[in-house]
């Protein structure tokens, strides 16, 4: 008799039979984590509008209609007269700030990229009313909790 070395190739095909079923339960979990964590990143960001506006609201009577006016950073957000971007959610005031209303009132809205559609988009009102909506407009579609 011989000694042999290494695997059959039974054996081998076992091990990928494995690894392909280990891949295919963990993949879509990987990527609802992924959509969980940048939704948590959106809303902290929403979040941290929302406390520049009241900011605002105390030192110029009035809230900023503008979303770069508000002055907050964040890595990998960039914000401009019309929003505030990082790829994956464009967050615009909608509808406009109305500072002639009283008390006056402004709704945040992350509207998702193509890629987290699916996550739905995020509002947050100048009253505290959070919401994360089906599909892509900022004030249809069914409450999916915040």
């Amino acid at each position: 008799m011989r000694s042999t070395r290494g695997f059959t190739l039974t054996e081998l095909m076992i091990v990928v039979t494995i690894i392909g079923i280990l891949s295919a339960v963990s993949y879509p979990s990987y990527q609802r984590y992924l959509l969980r964590s940048q939704r948590a990143d959106a809303q902290q960001f929403i979040m941290k509008m929302d406390a520049r506006q009241r900011q605002i609201l105390i030192e110029q009577r009035a809230y900023a209609s503008a979303p770069n006016a508000l002055n907050v950073a964040a890595q990998g957000w960039a914000c401009t007269a019309t929003n505030c971007s990082n790829g994956r959610y464009t967050v615009t005031f909608n509808p406009a700030v109305d500072n002639t209303a009283t008390p006056p009132s402004y709704t945040l809205c992350a509207v998702p990229s193509a890629n987290n559609a699916a996550d739905g988009t995020l509002t947050l009102t100048s009253t505290g009313v959070k919401m994360r909506r089906t599909g892509t407009s900022c004030t249809g579609g069914t409450d999916q909790g915040w």
